[in-house]
């Protein structure tokens, strides 16, 4: 519902055309709509880049997914979830951090930032590049190394032990004859 609202905004109105002639057509022809990108949109035609919230890989995997974003578009989100894991609503300055830091950005790009939060709660809005950026922010101290070759949870080396079976020291299969004989 909030794209329904922003996107006659943003997009140019060859392109409004382009969807509205579509739509009418399919529904003409009794076809199923399209499923992706808004459904049938193609945003880059008024959107640069993609801010999406880094709340975890299945919802970065999924509004790529609806919005028709390629890898490029998602890797900035990839990466804040990466380095930085679920931070709320914050990761959004991480994403955007990243573009920066990539230098990404330019003077007159506009960039559709996407924040999810609990239940059904969705915000967006279009933010517009006013200058060239020179500052690497957060990322200053590793971009270069950025995007990695695998993408390995950076926490498993430290904490895997927590399901690890074998430290388990008291399973419940152990206890079942236990609790058989006090019954």
């Amino acid at each position: 519902m909030n794209l329904r609202v922003l996107l006659p905004k943003v997009l140019p109105l060859s392109e409004l055309l382009r969807y509205k002639i579509s739509y009418y057509r399919n529904k003409i022809m009794k076809r199923p709509p399209p499923t992706a990108a808004g459904p049938g949109l193609d945003l880059r035609s008024g959107i640069d880049h993609f801010c999406v919230h880094p709340g975890g890989r299945a919802i970065i995997d999924e509004v790529g997914k609806s919005l028709a974003l390629n890898d490029y578009d998602l890797e900035p989100a990839r990466m804040a979830l990466y380095r930085f894991g679920n931070t709320s609503s914050g990761g959004l300055w991480y994403v955007l951090g990243y573009m920066e830091a990539k230098k990404r950005l330019k003077k007159g790009d506009k960039i559709l930032m996407i924040s999810l939060g609990a239940g059904f709660k969705c915000n967006n809005c279009v933010w517009k590049v006013m200058k060239d950026l020179e500052d690497t922010n957060v990322w200053q101290d590793c971009i270069d190394q950025y995007p990695p070759k695998a993408l390995d949870n950076p926490f498993s080396q430290k904490f895997d032990w927590i399901n690890d079976e074998s430290m388990n020291s008291a399973r419940i299969e152990d206890l079942l004859p236990l609790i058989q004989l006090l019954a």
